[in-house]
């Protein structure tokens, strides 16, 4: 898969310079203090990039958009990148060099505790000059120095690059967060938060020098990390090529690595490489998390070129995952699926962007959507207000950008952001060419004097209850086309988000977690030792801790107060463990109220009620076995 891949992205790196001239469109309000030239480089045209929003600085409310590109010298692509992270008014805050070009983004996370969010690329090219292996790099938050670097282990120079945005999370649940991200040099890696590889298994010939898990061909997935069997700790759901010898026939796979130890907990094959970066969430709503992934781009010919959703799950000892659905479209999916409800119905539904035939021969994409089991919505071919179409690799987002409650697709296309509504008809401008008779609900027109190699994020980055659509671009043919400009369009409400940037969230877990948690069950309550004493304390503890499907169970939100029923906060105040000691009680009646917590910020539909706990000045009445 090696050559094939270059050539794809040396060839997106010069397609599209030449750009129409502005439609006749309304243009949507700029944000103040954009576009913004980016000072030293322009993004680099990889199998997908994309922009991301953080709260880089926690002390305040306002979000950064980060984004990382190529340098380039006059109009040659140079080895070296940049990191910039930029304001909401779009005053640069900080930059940072890279030491060869970026891959697809930046994640995001607080890897040193110091309540700022770190930035964390990776980073590898293969143009010519540039075979110099690959890596990750952490940068800190506050000021863009280097807080570690990791190389990677390619088996020939070049290989060890690192297209994959990587997925930070607390994967092992010991309440720090991790990184995970695979590589050309065929490996997977899980890295602790200071950059130092927590897998160290034994591979055949010492491949990944044995610090990460070798799958004998390139990964060019993002992974998405979730709960899938409720243990507590965070599955790894990746795609990779599959065309070497090894596994006896072409193709790709979809595989679930447990974290503790690299062990494969289950895998499914297709006959095409699987480069699209999964996505996760209770589609249907029956407690079980589904994954969606497309197929990727291969060299055979009449291979099938699929979107497919799947269930793990574990009975009686066998881990597998299970096939939902399989849908057949026109072409090969590289990017990532974006998962919402968009038609209200209470149930998630999908959407992908697809190009029309295989890479060299389309000539334009459509967007399918489907509903949580599979039923089509609809498919739009996608066109620029001039009516141009074009081969994408771009991912959608998911997120109100009209301001009416509902949510939107937008995704980039040639010089400009393209945005359908719900049910699949244009929001923006199509009136001049009609895009196969597609009107158009706005006249509006998201247009740039770039191309838009990013897929595009919105978010409300200035704190100011309006969104904004976000979308940076590779060449600014107005000023300078040695750089390019970071976008960005505002001018209605905030509304809802599911899936607002690639991957999801600003860490890229490609989950979105809807299922909530498992309040802990067989209670016991252990009254005072000395019932003659005032004030008391009480014991509780339960035999069955809480569970969670998605991010992972956080702990217990805890209440003592006077009312038999409480509804508790999503913010919990145990982290772990089976029992709690309550604060000193005095006189009156008292109840425990216990409500789990998870990662996302989920809590269980209700809380847990105990009591009553009577105290009085010389008595206290608590049950001496009291369960739930």
């Amino acid at each position: 898969m090696l050559s094939q891949i270059h050539f794809a992205v040396a060839a997106a790196a010069v397609i599209g310079l030449c750009l129409p001239a502005r439609p006749a469109g309304n243009p949507p309000p700029n944000q103040s203090g954009f576009p913004q030239e980016l000072a030293g480089g322009r993004p680099y045209a990889s199998i997908t990039t994309q922009a991301t929003i953080a709260n880089v600085d926690t002390s305040h409310d306002d979000k950064e958009i980060i984004v990382a590109t190529q340098d380039r010298n006059g109009n040659t692509l140079t080895c070296t990148g940049h990191v910039y992270v930029y304001n909401p008014n779009g005053t640069l805050r900080w930059s940072a060099a890279l030491p060869q070009p970026p891959g697809m983004g930046a994640s995001v996370a607080d890897l040193n505790g110091d309540g700022i969010n770190d930035v964390v690329v990776g980073y590898g090219e293969m143009l010519t000059g540039c075979l110099v292996g690959g890596g990750v790099i952490a940068l800190d938050g506050a000021n863009g120095s280097q807080l570690w670097s990791y190389g990677t282990h390619p088996p020939r120079a070049g290989q060890g690059s690192v297209y994959a945005t990587p997925a930070i999370a607390d994967v092992n649940g010991d309440g720090y967060p991790e990184i995970v991200f695979g590589s050309w040099d065929q490996c997977i890696y899980l890295l602790d938060r200071a950059g130092n590889p927590l897998w160290l298994p034994t591979n055949p010939n010492g491949e990944c020098h044995n610090e990460g898990r070798y799958m004998y061909d390139n990964v060019s997935s993002t992974a998405a990390l979730a709960d899938l069997n409720a243990d507590g700790r965070l599955e790894i759901v990746i795609g990779i090529d599959a065309t070497t010898p090894y596994f006896g026939g072409y193709g790709g796979y979809l595989y679930i690595l447990r974290d503790s130890d690299a062990v494969i907990l289950a895998k499914h094959h297709i006959d095409v490489p699987l480069q699209s970066s999964p996505a996760i969430a209770d589609l249907d709503g029956d407690g079980v998390l589904d994954i969606v992934a497309g197929t990727g781009e291969g060299t055979l010919a009449n291979r099938g070129a699929y979107v497919i959703s799947w269930h793990y799950e574990e009975i009686n000892g066998t881990r597998r995952l299970v096939q939902n659905w399989l849908k057949n479209v026109g072409g090969y999916v590289r990017s990532s699926p974006a998962i919402g409800d968009l038609n209200g119905d209470g149930r998630l539904d999908v959407v992908a962007v697809v190009p029309n035939g295989f890479i060299n021969t389309a000539v334009n994409s459509t967007v399918y959507a489907w509903s949580s089991d599979g039923t089509e919505l609809f498919h739009r071919l996608i066109c620029n207000s001039d009516g141009a179409g074009s081969y994408l690799h771009t991912s959608p987002v998911i997120a109100d950008v009209a301001g009416d409650a509902r949510p939107e697709i937008v995704l980039t296309q040639n010089s400009e952001a393209i945005i359908l509504n719900p049910d699949g008809t244009y929001y923006t401008d199509q009136t001049t060419n009609n895009c196969g008779g597609q009107p158009s609900t706005t006249s509006l027109t998201y247009w740039a004097n770039t191309k838009l190699d990013y897929v595009p994020a919105v978010g409300d980055v200035n704190n100011s209850g309006h969104s904004a659509v976000i979308a940076a671009g590779a060449v600014d043919t107005t000023t300078n086309s040695n750089h390019g400009m970071l976008y960005a369009w505002g001018g209605h409400n905030r509304g809802y988000a599911p899936w607002p940037q690639f991957h999801r969230d600003a860490a890229h877990t490609g989950l979105l977690d809807n299922v909530l948690p498992v309040n802990p069950s067989g209670f016991y309550v252990e009254p005072p030792t000395d019932t003659l004493l005032m004030p008391q304390a009480v014991t509780i503890t339960w035999a069955v801790a809480g569970k969670d499907m998605g991010a992972g169970l956080a702990g217990y939100a805890v209440l003592f107060d006077h009312n038999p029923v409480s509804g508790l906060t999503t913010t919990f105040n145990i982290t772990s463990g089976a029992s709690f000691i309550t604060t000193v009680l005095g006189v009156g009646t008292w109840y425990a109220h216990v409500r789990a917590i998870d990662r996302a910020g989920n809590g269980a539909l209700t809380s847990v009620n105990l009591g009553p706990f009577l105290f009085y000045r010389s008595q206290v009445f608590v049950p001496i076995a009291m369960r739930e």
